[in-house]
């Protein structure tokens, strides 16, 4: 069965994008709520910084885009789809050039 792309809601990319972006920021306070919410926020991020992980906290918190990629792609939203990988690979980059500059 062939599925029209104009008939399908939630299927652009700058939705996809918006998503892509959103997803490691909810992840990535999730983190902080539940593993370090004894601590202010500024006090987390500095801890991040001086224990040299904040890179790796960052990289952990793009994997969770695996889920509405996968969502999307399963129900043929393939333009939304391409907005979460290119902003996935947007932030693997950004994490990237991180790693050498932190």
């Amino acid at each position: 069965m062939h599925v029209d792309d104009r008939s399908l809601f939630f299927n652009k990319i700058g939705y996809g994008v918006i998503v892509g972006f959103i997803t490691p920021v909810i992840s990535f306070m999730l983190y902080y709520i539940f593993r370090f919410g004894h601590y202010s926020f500024p006090e987390y991020i500095h801890f991040l910084m001086e224990s040299k992980k904040i890179v790796n906290v960052f990289s952990l918190c793009v994997l969770p885009n695996l889920a509405p990629f996968m969502l999307l792609i399963n129900s043929s939203r393939y333009s939304s789809g391409r907005g979460i990988l290119a902003s996935t690979i947007i932030l693997g980059v950004v994490i990237f050039i991180l790693k050498f500059a932190l």
